[in-house]
């Protein structure tokens, strides 16, 4: 078991999840409000280490965590919240179920109503009372590691982010993993292998964060391309590697932020019901081309052009020493893998719907924080008229 940098107390390694019981004890707190999904909990065999608590704790679950959760979710989590008054909250399961547990931690305690905290983060003016864990079920959101939540408003992306949404322990154990079906296991892979990438070209890197990216791509290229290979993530050393990385990814993003991948994803999952790993991982391949060829007109990163250059360079040098091909080639074997499209002309997407939208993702956050500044035409090759 290792401790991951970039976090005041985050673990990894198999046997972390049976810490769990002996963390809670030196929190000196017995009230558990559990937050996870339906099956992912059972299946992961993550009940098991809740139950051995029931003895020695008041547990509560708010189950039936929703993939790409809505403000429905977080009102009914905080009424749970307020009612049960717990003394810690534990999130387990993939990034869903990780951002409904941090969001509900933090908004049930606030004076405004989750909408008005999600579209104004300055209201946010009150501190979470309860302790915050989380142990991921997945290996590739990052959730446990980063401070910020993504919670779908009115059909909006809106993002909680604010310091104290990062969990106060995290137990990363890939023992959890072994159970995901293999769609879930390629999305999440892809979605670590991505958010590495934007966090080491991001405009808001900084050497910690690149030194984080880059240790999770030298765990994730090879671990990706062993399963690519065997079409399997049942190996142990796969499952390890994955699990490490994708701290590690999620350490970095918590730094830098993601980049436009990220942005340009959203409106695929919301619309189409894409995995999120699956939508960002479509829109990685083109990014590196853009990236490959950009000039300072164009650029919008610190250290100018030549710096993103440099940096998909030492992308494409760490895909084909690491995993024995580029990014893309990986990336297409990966979603064909799980039978997903393995590009984003198969999406086959029509100008008239989607231009609008995805015009509208590269005015935010996260596309202002790509180091390439992107324009409809860089749009209009995806779509089709």
């Amino acid at each position: 078991m290792k401790r991951i940098p970039g976090h005041p107390a985050a673990y990894v390694g198999r046997g972390s999840a049976e810490r769990l019981g002996d963390a809670l004890a030196q929190l000196h707190v017995k009230r558990l409000l559990v937050v996870h999904g339906r099956t992912s909990y059972e299946r992961s065999g993550a009940h098991r280490f809740i139950t051995a608590l029931s003895g020695r704790h008041e547990v509560e679950h708010f189950d039936g965590v929703q993939p790409n959760p809505g403000i429905e979710q977080i009102r009914a989590g905080i009424t749970t919240m307020r009612r049960f008054g717990p003394e810690a909250v534990i999130g387990i399961g993939g990034g869903s179920s990780l951002d409904v547990a941090k969001a509900i931690a933090v908004l049930a305690e606030q004076r405004r109503s989750p909408e008005d905290c999600l579209r104004h983060p300055e209201v946010i003016t009150e501190v979470r009372r309860c302790a915050l864990v989380l142990m991921p079920t997945t290996a590739g959101s990052g959730s446990e590691m980063t401070q910020f939540a993504t919670v779908y408003v009115e059909g909006r992306k809106r993002s909680l982010d604010v310091d104290q949404a990062r969990a106060d322990l995290a137990l990363i154990d890939q023992d959890l993993t072994e159970s995901l079906p293999l769609g879930d296991s390629v999305s999440t892979g892809l979605d670590a292998l991505a958010q590495s990438i934007e966090s080491y070209w991001s405009v808001a890197a900084t050497p910690a964060s690149q030194t984080l990216a880059l240790d999770a791509l030298g765990r994730l290229l090879p671990a990706l391309a062993l399963a690519a290979d065997t079409g399997v993530f049942s190996d142990p050393r796969v499952r390890t590697e994955l699990a490490h990385g994708a701290s590690l990814a999620g350490a970095a993003i918590n730094i830098s932020r993601t980049t436009a991948a990220h942005a340009l994803s959203y409106d695929l999952t919301l619309r189409l019901g894409l995995a999120h790993g699956t939508a960002v991982a479509l829109h990685l391949p083109w990014l590196l081309e853009r990236h490959a060829r950009l000039t300072d007109p164009d650029c919008r990163h610190p250290q100018g052009s030549a710096a993103v250059r440099d940096a998909v360079a030492d992308i494409e040098n760490i895909a084909h020493t690491q995993a024995g091909r580029g990014v893309r080639q990986l990336t297409e074997q990966l979603l064909a893998l799980a039978g997903r499209p393995t590009g984003i002309e198969q999406l086959a997407l029509p100008a008239d719907r989607w231009l609008a939208p995805m015009t509208a993702a590269l005015a935010s956050g996260r596309a202002a924080n790509n180091p390439c500044v992107l324009t409809v035409a860089d749009l209009l090759p995806l779509l089709t008229e």
